[in-house]
């Protein structure tokens, strides 16, 4: 992350950007900025991080409703792989946010309530297991695992669930497998609605939840009701059990430590938490999407995904997106464990999403993509 960017690879970036960022969608009528300027701004943030570059990278921008750019940078690790905004990445915990916005859509629908605790929800094998672990099944609502103030133990972050991966990364492993390893490898993390903190095993049961409630395998629910075809959100497939196969020769090498965790089974983080695989213009349509309206039925439903009335003074999180302030600039975001980002800024209505070929880089990712919506949201006051 020290090492600095030589000239060369300066002169590459920079031919890279320029060609890349011609890349715009067809447009109907003019944004409220040429799309240059836009491409002006994102060129003066990757310029500003030369000493710690990127080591291979695709974002896409959505200006405005019918206006986008797109930018990328090869890796030589994933040569002879191009690396471009409709390469296909494992987005991790992006996917809480269609996970959120389906439970949203449901109670929409009438068909969940978001008072109603998990003891009426779960089947009687998931409740068993985490009643023996001490869980208050009858006091934790439906809103409280959304935003992650349930007091659930998180599966994911255990020294064990990372063993046992790194052992046999190409094992599959179950969602019950999950749920017991919530409660064996740890306890509950306080009482239901007492605090933040975040929680994988959370957001798989909700996708038992949403099995459960729409009688459909949880990649048919969200397709069918976040409406991707109306909306035209493509290149997001769940990577088992959808009705959409994922196109293998488009999918990147991701690594993590140097390792290539491309032949790792999806099952790591396939039941809600994560699962779905995407590319950076796919993440974008869908936040643009979502914040646009398009996504709910009501307009209450998207401010009730926003809102922090209920929740803890200090929480960050809403109903399956980040709240963070960067700077005294608001946005929106969800990130996932392999180095994938997406952000919507409210004021400028600008969407980012971006995805890293290294892990190691996603902080690196964030200020590229939090400095761009900075010099927005600064521009357009």
């Amino acid at each position: 992350m020290d090492r600095r960017c030589s000239q060369t690879s300066k002169k590459i970036l920079s031919s890279l950007f320029v060609a890349l960022s011609l890349m715009a969608l067809p447009v109907t009528a003019e944004p409220t900025k040429s799309l240059e300027t836009h491409h002006a701004l994102m060129g003066q943030i990757l310029s500003a991080n030369q000493q710690t570059p990127l080591t291979g990278f695709a974002l896409h921008v959505i200006v405005d409703d019918g206006h986008a750019f797109s930018t990328a940078k090869q890796s030589k690790e994933n040569a002879p792989q191009v690396i471009n905004p409709n390469s296909l990445f494992r987005i991790a915990s992006v996917t809480k946010t269609f996970t959120a916005a389906m439970v949203l859509r449901l109670h929409e629908e009438g068909k969940l309530n978001l008072d109603t605790t998990l003891d009426k929800l779960i089947s009687d094998d998931f409740f068993a297991l985490l009643e023996s672990d001490g869980y208050a099944l009858d006091k934790m609502t439906l809103k409280q695992v959304l935003s992650h103030t349930a007091g659930l133990y998180d599966h994911a972050q255990s020294d064990q669930y990372l063993a046992g991966i790194m052992a046999n990364p190409q094992q599959d492993i179950t969602m019950r497998e999950q749920i017991k390893g919530c409660v064996e490898w740890g306890d509950p993390v306080g009482k239901p609605g007492e605090r933040f903190s975040y929680s994988d095993t959370g957001y798989v049961l909700l996708g038992h939840i949403i099995e459960r409630v729409t009688d459909l395998p949880l990649p048919e629910a969200v397709r069918q009701y976040l409406s991707f075809d109306k909306n035209q959100i493509e290149n997001v497939i769940w990577e088992r059990g959808d009705t959409v196969a994922v196109d293998e020769s488009r999918r990147v090498h991701q690594y993590l430590h140097g390792t290539d965790t491309f032949n790792w089974s999806p099952t790591v983080d396939l039941y809600g938490g994560g699962g779905l695989v995407a590319s950076p213009i796919g993440m974008a349509k869908f936040y643009q999407a979502l914040f646009s309206g398009k996504v709910f039925k009501h307009p209450e439903t998207l401010t009730l995904m926003l809102s922090d009335t209920g929740l803890p003074a200090d929480s960050p999180y809403r109903l399956g997106v980040f709240a963070k302030d960067y700077n005294g600039t608001l946005v929106y975001q969800h990130g996932g464990f392999w180095g994938t980002l997406v952000m919507y800024e409210p004021t400028t209505q600008v969407v980012v999403a971006g995805a890293v070929t290294q892990q190691k880089d996603y902080a690196q990712l964030e200020k590229v993509m939090s400095g761009y919506l900075i010099l927005q949201a600064k521009s357009a006051l």
